[in-house]
């Protein structure tokens, strides 16, 4: 439950902050005064969307932050598991928007996403407004009603696995039969394409190999000349750098035995020697093996333009590239080539998930069917409780093709009148209608769901009289399982509460605040009589509010 609610620089208000107790508690005020402002501040601990024109001050940071107690809901502790979040009790959450509309929030200081907190809040808080009756009028609406009557969380968390899986084999099989048909036009150019690179015989080594050979070939007269005039130059038979090489030799062996350093000298006299030697022998050679062979040439010149050619065709920079495409070529026709054995297997694996599916749909469905009798009569019950004596309801149940809610598609029809058939609620019901209608689905509904706190905005709408104090009563039957918020404008609701907060704005300052208390003893008859008889005539009426908060067994 909702134990403490602090809003700080939000629309109009400035700071305030709310200790709410178990059972019902009503909030009142003029119309106008910030009771919608509550209930969009709680929206924001719930993952609504954040923005910097709700601010009171443009300047500074909004603040919301609500305390809960979870002692008693252990399925919440299980969702914290699932988040990945610490589960502690009393609960905080906590809501801060910047200046610039920048949303952060925290569940016990925790950084949590707004997909997170929206996961969390609808577990902690069910918040129906007057807007929300359009609901009503929604294909889904009849089937949550269904659903949640019947406990069907299991059944329809395992139907919703078994339908994806269906859903994912199905596309899986259109992927293959479309690529099948697109791949198969292709396939030619594809195959073509590989053997060309197939037979090109691909070496990621040769290319540059290659350009040195022919590169060498198409120079090689300038490239012999330049050799054998090296090799002459470094002839160690001719009275050149081999004689001066001799004679440095015979003068470091002589100052060796005198010096260290002119020993040293020697040494690198011998490596260079040898050196020398090496080189002039391996030029040597290569002069006189040097040779050109124009046939030779011819093969390599081939060779380097059909290395170019491809690289051009294909558009990549090296041979690598080349030989990665064609073997990407040669698993595509290999794929294609199994395409109708992959085919078959992906349409064995649906036929598989559609049986899962159906039979899951199927278990879902009869659950549903069983329950929709009972609804009915505690609905009509409900309703003859709240002035509707003659209220007819009755279920539209169709069946189709699966979805991702069932195969059920079910509609509640109502009529409020006697003798007129029971049809869509937007076609015959008023506003007043439909207001207890929804309150009788809530009354009905939070017998079966463990939910910590549920907030009603004007459900009241439209009745009054005794119709009203039957509302209150029934609100407060449902508030002995649930933590229960009334916003009201109707003295006997108000009455029935166990604390009662009245909103209001206060025009004192440079800019207008709203702001709340809680009115207990005389403030609180008086509020309530003020509902009734407005400002002039309601000392007369205190008597008969003390007798209506005893009836209601409100101390």
């Amino acid at each position: 439950m909702l134990k403490q609610l602090h809003i700080q620089n939000y629309a109009l208000i400035d700071s305030v902050n709310l200790s709410l107790s178990e059972g019902l508690s009503v909030i009142t005020g003029e119309t106008g005064a910030g009771k919608s402002i509550l209930l969009g501040a709680i929206a924001l601990l719930m993952g609504a969307r954040a923005d910097s024109k709700s601010l009171y001050d443009p300047e500074k940071k909004c603040i919301i932050e609500g305390t809960f107690a979870l002692a008693n809901y252990p399925h919440i502790r299980q969702l914290f598991e699932e988040e990945g979040l610490d589960f502690e009790d009393p609960c905080i959450i906590r809501r801060e928007i910047n200046p610039q509309g920048k949303s952060r929030t925290f569940v016990n200081d925790s950084p949590v996403t707004l997909d997170s907190l929206r996961k969390i809040g609808q577990e902690l808080i069910d918040v129906h407004s007057q807007q929300d009756t359009w609901w009503m009028s929604h294909p889904d609406f009849s089937l949550e009603l269904i659903d949640s009557f019947a406990q069907n969380q299991t059944l329809k968390s395992s139907y919703t696995l078994a339908f994806q899986a269906y859903t994912s084999a199905q596309e899986h099989v259109d992927h293959l039969v479309k690529q099948a048909a697109s791949g198969m036009q292709g396939l030619d150019f594809m195959q073509f394409q590989f053997q060309e690179l197939e037979s090109a015989q691909l070496r990621t080594d040769e290319f540059e190999g290659l350009e040195i050979a022919v590169e060498k070939g198409e120079n090689a007269e300038q490239i012999h000349e330049k050799l054998a005039g090296l090799a002459n130059l470094l002839s160690l038979d001719e009275l050149s750098i081999g004689q001066q090489m001799r004679l440095a030799l015979q003068h470091t062996q002589s100052l060796s035995k005198w010096d260290p350093t002119y020993e040293a000298w020697k040494a690198r006299l011998d490596s260079i020697w040898i050196e020398l030697k090496d080189l002039s022998n391996e030029v040597e050679s290569e002069a006189e093996d040097f040779q050109s062979d124009p046939a030779s040439l011819q093969r390599q010149q081939q060779r380097l333009d059909l290395l170019n050619r491809l690289l051009q065709k294909y558009q990549v920079t090296d041979i690598t590239s080349l030989i990665d495409m064609r073997n990407q070529l040669d698993d595509q026709i290999a794929r294609f080539s199994n395409m109708d054995e992959a085919i078959a297997k992906a349409k064995a694996v649906l036929a598989m998930n559609q049986a899962s599916a159906e039979k899951a749909a199927l278990a879902l469905s009869a659950s549903r069917n069983k329950v929709l009798n009972p609804i009915v009569a505690q609905l009509t019950d409900s309703l003859a409780a709240l002035g509707i004596p003659n209220a007819t309801l009755a279920w539209e149940n169709l069946q189709r093709e699966m979805r991702i809610s069932g195969i059920d598609k079910i509609q509640l029809l109502f009529s409020a009148n006697k003798g007129l058939s029971p049809k869509p609620f937007k076609q015959v019901a008023s506003g007043g209608e439909l207001s207890r209608l929804m309150l009788s689905i809530k009354h009905l509904l939070a017998q079966k769901r463990a939910l910590p706190t549920l907030i009603l905005d004007e459900i009241d709408t439209g009745v009054s009289g005794e119709i009203a104090i039957k509302i209150g009563q029934m609100l407060t039957q449902m508030s002995q399982g649930h933590q229960l918020i009334a916003i009201t404008h109707l003295p006997q609701i108000a009455a029935a509460g166990i604390a009662h907060w009245y909103v209001y704005k206060d025009h004192a300052g440079e800019k207008t605040v709203s702001s709340l208390r809680e009115l207990k003893g005389e403030e609180r008859v008086d509020e309530i009589a003020k509902m009734i008889g407005g400002q002039q005539g309601y000392v007369e009426l205190k008597d008969n509010v003390r007798k209506l908060i005893q009836a209601n067994h409100v101390k």
